[in-house]
C-alpha cells in the first residue's frame, strides 16, 4: 500500500459539523463590520485558529463560505435576541457575506522580493503574496514584481482595488482574506527587517498583525488567520499583539454523528461512478454508524487522522474488491503497524522531536486526559524554576489535541485528547518510562464514549494506579501490601502477586463510572454491580489460588464521612454475588473488598478504634454475614492518608468540597505535578 497516496487523491472530503466554528467566525466578522462603521480608531477583531497540524483548519477556512451558505441565518448567532432594526442589519451583513469572495493565502510561499530597496520588507512581501495568490486563484498570469510594486506603491488603498480587479469582483462585494500557515514566522522571520521593541526583541507576529491592522481600514475587507506557531501563543495575545483582538476558532474534533455525515456525503474517485464512502465500505451487516464508532475510537475525531484512516480503508478495498468490512476485520487492518504508520506519517516529525522537558510534562497531560480533568483557557503550568507556560499552549506544543467543553454554567473549558493512533508512537519514544507506558496503555484501552461523558475520576484513578504500581513490581516493599498482610491471614498465606490480566483490570477500574447508565460491568464472572476498582491476584506458589480484590471509594467526600450502612451496601453488592456466582464453583478462590474513604463517620472510626480492620468469612458486620472465602477490609483514615499522601489528599478534599466535578484550577496544577511525582516514586 503506497503511503505516497494522499487522502485528497483517494476521496473527496466533505466538511461537516463545523457549525460552532462558523458561528464564532461569522460573529467576529460582523463585529469588524460594525466597528469599522462606528469608529475610525477601532481595534479590529480577527478570527484565529492556532491549532496543531491535522485539526482541519485549512479545510475549514477554504470551505467557510460554503458552510455559511449551507447554514443560512443560523450562521450568525444572536438574530433571535436583538431588536428588529438590528436583525435587519445582521441579515443584510449575512446576505452579503454569502456572496463574498474568499482569497486563500498560503504563507509558506512568503519570501523576500524585489525591488531591491524593499527586498527585506515584510509588508511588500505580504502584499505581493496576496497578488500572486489572487492571480493563481483565477488562473491569470502573475503580475511581474516591478509592475505590481508600481501599481500598489505600498498603499492598502491601492492593493485592495487591484486584488478585486484580478479576482473580477465589484468594489462593494465582501472580500475575505484567509491566511494559512501563520507559523512560518517561527522560521522565516530572519528573512525580513522587523521592528524591535524597547528591549531590542523582535516579535515577527506583531509586524504581520500590524499589516493586517492597516488593511482592516479598507471597506468590505475581512480576515481569518490560522496556523500552528510556537511564537504566537496566549502570552502574545494578552501582552504583545495589541493592535488587534484575536478570537479563537474552537475547531473541536468531530463526534460520531459528524463522522456518519462525513461518510455519507464524501465520495471516492477510486471507484466507478465515484460512490459515497459509506456505500463502498458499509453493507447490510456493517452499518455506517458502526464504522463511525470504530473510526472515532481510533482517531479521536481528529480530522486529519480520520481522513487518512478512511483513505487507507478505501485503498484496501480498491485492491481487494471482494473484501467485506466488519468490526473484526477493521481492528485487524487498523492495528497493523503499516496502517498506523500511514495514518500518522505527517505527525511523526513532531512526535519524535519532543524535548526531555516536554516528555516530563507529558505525564501530567496524560493524567489530565486519563482522569478527565478539564482546564481553563488561561491556566498556567510551571515548566522550570523561572518559566511558566499556558496549559492551552502546552497541549499544542506537545502535539496533542484539545476538546472544547461548554459546561452547564456556560463557562468554556478544555480537555486533553490523545488519539489512540498517536499513542503507539508516543510510547515508542518513552520505552523506559514505565509510568507513562501504563498511563498511555490505559488511554489506549479506554472507550471514547466514557471520555466524552464521564466526570473527573482523579481519586479512583490515583488509587488504582498506586495499587498497580505498588503491587506489580516490588510488592513486599509496599506499605499497603504490608498493611493488608497484617490485617488478613489469607492475604499472607496466599503469597499474592499480580496476574498477567491485572493490567487490563486496572484499566477498567478507571474507565467506568456509576453515573453512566445502561453499562454492564463484569466482575470476573459476576455481572452485578461492582466497586470502583478491580484487581485479580494469583498465589506465587500455587497458580490455582486466586484473590479477587475490589476497592470501593464510596462516600469519599462526604462531609460527615462514610457510614456503616454505606459500607455494608458495598459489601452486599460485591461480596455476595461474587460468592454465589463465582466462588462456589472455585474452592481455591477468594474475594476481598477494600473500603477506602478519605473520611469515616465518627461512629465508624470509634467502632474500629481508629484503626484498619479486616472482617473474615463467618464474621457478622451489623446484619451482614461475610460469605465463605470472602473478606471485608475497612481502612482507617490514617492508612488512606499514608497511601495517597497527606498533602495530595488534603488538596483533593478541598477541590471536591464545593463541586462534584472539579477542574484543574480547583485541584491545582501543583497538586497534579505532585501526583505525577508521587506515582513516579512508586515505580
Amino acid at each position: 500500500m503506497s503511503s505516497e497516496l494522499e487522502p485528497e487523491t483517494v476521496y473527496d472530503m466533505v466538511v461537516v459539523h463545523r457549525e460552532n466554528d462558523v458561528r464564532v467566525v461569522t460573529l467576529q466578522l460582523f463585529q469588524l463590520y460594525t466597528l469599522r462603521k462606528l469608529d475610525r480608531h477601532f481595534k479590529p477583531v480577527i478570527p484565529f485558529g492556532p491549532h496543531l497540524f491535522g485539526s482541519g483548519k485549512t479545510k475549514f477556512v477554504q470551505s467557510y463560505l460554503e458552510l455559511v451558505n449551507n447554514m443560512g441565518e443560523s450562521a450568525l448567532i444572536g438574530l433571535d435576541y436583538v431588536y428588529e432594526s438590528e436583525k435587519a442589519n445582521r441579515r443584510g451583513f449575512l446576505e452579503k457575506l454569502k456572496r463574498a469572495s474568499l482569497l486563500f493565502v498560503d504563507l509558506r510561499r512568503l519570501e523576500p522580493t524585489v525591488p531591491i530597496e524593499f527586498f527585506r520588507n515584510l509588508k511588500w512581501a505580504v502584499y505581493y503574496l496576496l497578488i500572486k495568490a489572487a492571480c493563481s486563484q483565477v488562473g491569470a498570469e502573475i503580475l511581474r514584481k516591478k509592475e505590481a510594486f508600481e501599481m500598489v506603491d505600498m498603499e492598502p488603498s491601492n492593493l485592495v482595488p487591484l486584488l478585486r480587479d484580478i479576482l473580477r469582483i465589484p468594489s462593494d462585494q465582501y472580500l475575505l482574506l484567509a491566511f494559512d500557515e501563520v507559523g512560518v514566522f517561527d522560521t522565516k522571520a530572519t528573512f525580513f527587517e522587523l521592528e524591535k521593541n524597547d528591549k531590542g526583541v523582535v516579535r515577527p507576529y506583531n509586524d504581520f498583525i500590524g499589516i493586517i491592522r492597516e488593511l482592516c481600514e479598507e471597506p468590505d475587507l475581512f480576515f481569518i488567520v490560522v496556523g500552528k506557531s510556537e511564537g504566537l501563543n496566549i502570552y502574545n495575545y494578552v501582552a504583545s499583539v495589541s493592535r488587534v483582538q484575536l478570537v479563537f476558532i474552537p475547531l473541536a474534533p468531530l463526534e460520531k454523528h459528524s463522522i456518519v455525515e462525513h461518510l455519507e456525503k464524501s465520495s471516492s474517485f477510486l471507484f466507478t461512478g465515484s460512490p459515497k464512502v459509506s456505500e463502498i465500505l458499509c453493507h447490510e451487516d456493517f452499518s455506517t454508524s458502526e464504522l463511525a464508532e470504530l473510526l472515532l475510537e481510533l482517531t479521536g475525531g481528529v480530522p486529519r487522522l480520520l481522513v487518512r484512516a478512511i483513505s487507507y480503508l478505501l485503498l484496501y478495498k480498491s485492491s481487494n474488491n471482494n473484501f467485506l468490512l466488519s468490526k473484526e476485520t477493521f481492528l485487524i487492518i487498523m492495528n497493523s503497524f503499516l496502517v498506523t504508520n500511514y495514518c500518522v506519517a505527517p505527525f511523526l516529525p513532531r512526535l519524535i522531536s519532543l524535548s526531555e522537558q516536554r516528555k516530563r510534562l507529558l505525564r501530567m497531560l496524560t493524567l489530565l486526559s486519563l482522569y478527565r480533568i478539564r482546564f481553563d483557557f488561561d491556566e498556567t503550568v510551571q515548566i522550570s524554576s523561572n518559566s511558566d507556560v499556558f496549559l492551552y499552549d502546552l497541549v499544542t506544543d506537545m502535539y496533542l489535541y484539545r476538546r472544547l467543553v461548554i459546561e452547564p454554567d456556560r463557562i468554556e473549558r478544555y480537555e486533553v485528547l490523545i488519539p489512540k493512533l498517536l499513542i503507539e508512537y508516543i510510547d515508542q519514544g518513552l520505552k523506559d518510562d514505565r509510568l507513562e507506558w501504563l498511563l498511555l496503555q490505559t488511554l489506549k484501552s479506554q472507550s471514547v464514549e466514557f471520555f466524552y461523558e464521564s466526570k473527573c475520576r482523579i481519586l479512583e484513578g490515583l488509587i488504582a494506579t498506586l495499587f498497580y504500581l505498588h503491587f506489580s513490581r516490588h510488592p513486599t516493599n509496599s506499605s499497603m501490601f504490608s498493611t493488608l498482610g497484617q490485617l488478613s491471614r489469607v492475604w499472607n498465606e496466599m503469597n499474592l502477586q499480580f496476574s498477567s490480566e491485572s493490567a487490563a483490570y486496572y484499566m477498567k477500574s478507571i474507565h467506568y463510572t456509576r453515573a453512566v447508565l445502561g453499562t454492564e460491568r463484569m466482575t470476573f464472572g459476576s455481572n452485578d454491580e461492582c466497586p470502583d476498582i478491580l484487581f485479580k491476584l494469583h498465589g506465587r506458589t500455587n497458580e490455582k489460588n486466586l484473590m479477587m480484590v475490589g476497592i470501593a471509594c464510596k462516600g469519599r467526600w462526604s462531609r460527615n464521612g462514610i457510614r456503616w450502612n454505606e459500607i455494608l451496601e458495598e459489601a452486599h453488592k460485591f461480596l455476595k454475588p461474587v460468592h454465589d456466582q463465582v466462588l462456589t464453583s472455585h474452592p481455591t478462590w477468594h474475594c476481598m473488598l477494600i473500603t477506602m474513604s478519605t473520611q469515616l463517620a465518627t461512629n465508624v472510626s470509634e467502632d474500629l478504634n481508629h484503626s484498619s480492620r479486616c472482617y473474615s468469612s463467618g464474621d457478622s458486620v451489623g446484619e451482614f454475614l461475610i460469605p465463605h472465602n470472602c473478606e471485608l477490609v475497612i481502612l482507617s483514615e490514617a492508612d488512606v492518608e499514608n497511601f495517597i499522601g497527606k498533602d495530595i489528599l488534603s488538596n483533593l478534599r478541598n477541590a471536591f468540597k464545593s463541586v462534584d466535578n472539579p477542574h484543574s484550577r480547583n485541584i491545582g496544577i501543583s497538586t497534579l505535578q505532585e501526583i505525577v511525582l508521587s506515582l513516579s516514586k512508586n515505580i
